[in-house]
């Protein structure tokens, strides 16, 4: 049977109108799918629900709190009891497909004070599982001086071993190596304040929970930041590396890591990495003190 012309395009126009209209439906449903699984995990845990709340979270699963301990999977459920939070304030999402971060903030009735906190979803094979949560101290005002950059050399020598030559990492893929290359690249920029380097390493959206609770930085904040120190003559040594893992998930990536810096408190970090046009760029970072 032959079709005319014109029947056949129009058939194939409407086929493309089709195939448009359900991509971002598509998207929704996956985010919609997460926040849904989301609000399942906020409810199991205001109902100290064991056995729903294993089900949720993942295998390699780490819970800090605001003082930077952090809890295996089977420490965070024998403590559950203890961690009880009040109700999710401010929630917003991050999509980067295979992980979904769920960010906002709660109050800690026991401590009586109020945290950031972040939920890291993954996208494993049977099923979307938690694979960190993080609490960082929200300040009520913006601290004068914000922290989690690195030290000052104050005229000393500057050297940097760990992280910009090396560090204390195995990669188990050569994904998760490029992840970390990566990541290594991005320290020797914020040590020679190469602005202009830095700048393609992140997203347009990127965002960075600080340790010192004050408001979140956005990429415009940070570009400011070192645009300063450059002018100033300042030299910011980042801190050394103590432990890191890293999770590849196609086209993104968590990564979890301890760092020691020259002055000051030990930081525990999670970032969300995304693959963009064949290049990794940072998309999220939270840093918590450990106390």
């Amino acid at each position: 049977m032959r079709y005319p012309v014109r029947s056949l395009l129009t058939l194939v126009c409407l086929l493309f109108t089709l195939c448009a209209l359900s991509l971002p439906v598509l998207a929704a449903s996956s985010r919609d799918e997460v926040m849904k699984i989301d609000r399942a995990f906020t409810a199991a845990f205001h109902d100290a629900d064991r056995a729903a709340l294993a089900k949720l979270l993942d295998p390699d699963f780490a819970g800090t709190d605001r003082k930077g301990m952090t809890m295996t999977k089977v420490e965070y459920l024998s403590e559950l009891s203890s961690l009880s939070t009040g109700h999710d304030s401010d929630v917003q999402l991050m999509d980067a497909g295979t992980v979904v971060l769920v960010r906002g903030s709660h109050f800690l009735p026991s401590q009586d004070v109020n945290v950031r906190f972040v939920r890291v979803w993954v996208k494993r094979p049977a099923a979307w599982q938690l694979l960190i949560y993080q609490e960082t101290n929200k300040a009520e005002k913006n601290p004068e001086k914000r922290a989690g950059f690195g030290a000052p050399s104050n005229g000393e020598p500057v050297h940097c071993e760990n992280p910009c030559k090396t560090m204390p990492f195995k990669a188990d893929t050569p994904d998760e190596q490029e992840v970390a290359t990566m990541w290594q690249a991005v320290e020797r920029t914020v040590l020679t304040n190469d602005v202009e380097a830095w700048i393609p390493n992140f997203t347009d959206d990127f965002l960075f929970v600080t340790p010192d609770g004050g408001t979140p930085l956005n990429k415009a904040d940070r570009v400011a930041m070192i645009k300063e120190l450059r002018r100033t003559n300042t030299t910011l040594i980042p801190a050394e590396v103590l432990s890191m893992k890293i999770w590849v998930f196609g086209d993104a990536a968590v990564m979890r890591s301890e760092h020691k810096p020259r002055h000051g408190k030990i930081l525990h970090v999670t970032r969300l990495f995304e693959k963009h046009e064949g290049h990794w760029q940072i998309a999220f970072g939270q840093q918590t003190w450990v106390e």
